[in-house]
């Protein structure tokens, strides 16, 4: 009879044992990669190894799981989660380690006016792709956006000669850092060089 509630009772143990192994969460994983789209809680992003992953951000801790653009290089820690069945990428820690031109390029850039050196002339890119001139009455800018991370289309409304035109200029970023930007037309030539107005 001892024998018996022995062996039940190691059956039990083993049973017991294995259940919590089967239960213990996956480990977690680090990729590092680009990010491909971003929203409110969710990043998709294309790791160096070619995958496409689709990773919650909902609930992280904005601590450890800052906000991205697109094209943002990032490294990247998630683990799987069981959420009502289904597995899904819990994002856990995050790190910009390379901004997107959509970074360096949102804000005020100047030149000095070529007619009045006291002055500067030039445009304010904001973040949700609007754009406006700055000391600029017969160049209206009203939009910009990048389809390449070279490649910058603004749209403009020019004013002049009693002519209102509606226009888009797609301009080669020759040079794009915290400081500085140059812009060429498509044969090459230069038509802005743009410093960050502080």
């Amino acid at each position: 009879m001892k024998k018996n509630i022995f062996s039940l009772a190691a059956v039990a143990a083993s049973a017991l044992a294995l259940a919590s192994c089967g239960s213990k969460p996956a480990a977690p994983t680090t990729v590092d990669g680009v990010v491909l789209d971003a929203s409110m809680n969710n990043i998709t992003l294309v790791t160096t190894a070619g995958d496409t992953l689709n990773i919650s951000t909902m609930n992280a801790d904005p601590a450890k799981v800052p906000g991205v653009l697109i094209d943002d290089s990032v490294k990247l820690t998630y683990a799987e989660v069981d959420t009502d069945g289904v597995k899904v990428r819990q994002a856990q820690e995050l790190t910009v380690t390379a901004h997107s031109p959509y970074y360096y390029i949102q804000g005020a850039w100047v030149e000095s006016n070529p007619i009045d050196s006291t002055q500067v002339q030039g445009m304010q890119l904001n973040q949700n792709g609007t754009a406006s001139s700055i000391n600029m009455a017969t160049l209206q800018f009203k939009a910009w956006n990048l389809t390449t991370p070279n490649t910058l289309i603004l749209n403009a409304t020019s004013i002049g000669n009693g002519q209102t035109t509606e226009g888009a200029d797609t301009l080669t970023i020759v040079k794009l850092n915290a400081d500085s930007l140059v812009l060429a037309n498509k044969g090459g030539y230069v038509m802005w060089r743009l410093a960050r107005q502080k």
